[in-house]
């Protein structure tokens, strides 16, 4: 009977002891409410990356206007709902195709939309120039825990856009998209190739395209690149050949939003723990708040809010996470196969302190892209866009109510 009562307590001990570890557990790993993600200053030794071959730049110099789509597993299961699309080309024109607003003179949307590549790192280029007057903002992975911006500018026509950066092989691919020019400062001998291929008298470069087109700082001032949308027009009316104007789908916009899956009134999305955007939502001016990591004089980083140069929040109106394939070729090198006609690739779509779960697609390479729910289209906030290609593998987390977490992830 002795022998029964001390096995009995051992048993008892050691089920209070697996209670308390997991109270211990769940205390270290919970965040309380409206608590965002913690950043630390990590140094990461960046290798520098392999070359490519020549054989490898010159098969993507040929392909990359035609991709092939590549499969890849579904990560999460989606319906496969049929989709009846009006494919046929339509623009009113006295609305922004790509905001939904209302446009009083209706010659500022008979031109081709400008796409800008800019900047967001090393921190010491920010803040952004201008970048809320663009109507999309595109951002993607580039490399070492970072990102890369691409603005699509189609109403406005700002004079000081930057600070300018480097072209990229997804840039060719969103300038064909949106039917658009492109403005870079510096691109390497396979993009070049990739550009000058596929994107014919449609590139303008830093060094190629006169100031006050593109203007570079002097380096006592910072040395970096700015470009002018308005004066690259006149220079491309000028020496480039006469371009048609393109039509464009309307999308669908709303004032109030439809049905939505749950709320999202913070959403951070992490490269790393030290690369965060971290998007808030703000009930008074109907906005998604951008604030990222900056780095104190001791060397630890906190969240910040982001301005641009004029002193205005960085804020948009909707916010859309579209789930896509990343190539890799190096650490610094990479495509996104935007696998066209694939109607099922995964979006997550944000407007209003709501977030749905929903679908993004597009039919053709020469098309914008379009967003689903339940084989419906997404209605958009009256306003502009900030859309971040994410990757396939990476899955949203609800860290608590109304708080989320997306961590971005190659493999």
């Amino acid at each position: 009977m002795g022998k029964n009562r001390q096995k009995s307590l051992r048993n008892w001990l050691f089920l209070v002891g697996l209670v308390l570890g997991g109270v211990i557990l769940f205390l270290a790993f919970s965040r309380p409410q409206s608590n965002p993600p913690m950043i630390t200053p990590v140094l990461t030794m960046e290798k520098s990356p392999a070359a490519l071959s020549p054989e490898t730049e010159l098969t993507q110099i040929a392909i990359h206007a035609t991709p092939t789509p590549v499969p890849s597993p579904t990560a999460w299961a989606v319906a496969t709902p049929t989709i009846e699309l009006d494919v046929t080309p339509r623009i009113i024109y006295s609305t922004n195709p790509f905001t939904g607003l209302r446009i009083s003179d209706s010659d500022l949307l008979e031109r081709k939309p400008m796409l800008v590549k800019l900047l967001n790192w090393p921190r010491n280029v920010r803040s952004l120039s201008q970048i809320n007057l663009a109507d999309i903002v595109f951002e993607y992975y580039t490399g070492a825990q970072t990102n890369q911006l691409l603005a699509l500018f189609y109403s406005n026509q700002p004079n000081s856009v930057g600070p300018l950066g480097p072209g990229r092989l997804v840039d060719a691919r969103l300038t064909q998209h949106y039917q658009a020019d492109l403005v870079v400062s510096t691109v390497d001998t396979m993009v070049r190739g990739v550009l000058d291929n596929s994107l014919p008298d449609r590139v303008f470069y830093q060094g190629y395209t006169p100031c006050p087109g593109i203007c570079t700082q002097p380096v006592d001032q910072g040395g970096l690149t700015y470009a002018d949308i308005s004066a690259i027009r006149m220079f491309a009316a000028s020496e480039r050949p006469k371009s048609s104007t393109p039509l464009f789908k309307v999308l669908p916009f709303s004032v109030t939003p439809n049905n939505w899956d749950d709320v999202a009134t913070r959403f951070s999305y992490l490269y790393a723990d030290f690369s965060v955007m971290d998007w808030r939502y703000s009930s008074e001016t109907g906005k998604y708040h951008l604030w990222q990591e900056v780095e104190n004089e001791d060397g630890t980083l906190q969240l910040e809010p982001s301005y641009d140069s004029e002193g205005a929040p960085v804020a948009f109106e909707n916010l859309v996470f579209i789930m896509a394939n990343y190539i890799e070729y190096n650490t610094s090198t990479y495509d996104i196969n935007l696998r066209e006609g694939d109607p099922n690739q995964l979006a997550i779509l944000l407007r209003d302190g709501k977030l749905t779960y929903g679908t993004w697609f597009s039919e053709t390479a020469t098309e914008p892209f379009s967003f689903y729910v339940e084989g419906q289209p997404y209605t958009l906030k009256p306003g502009r866009s900030w859309i971040t290609i994410s990757s396939t593998i990476s899955r949203p987390e609800q860290v608590v109510e109304g708080e989320w977490d997306l961590v971005f992830r190659l493999r």
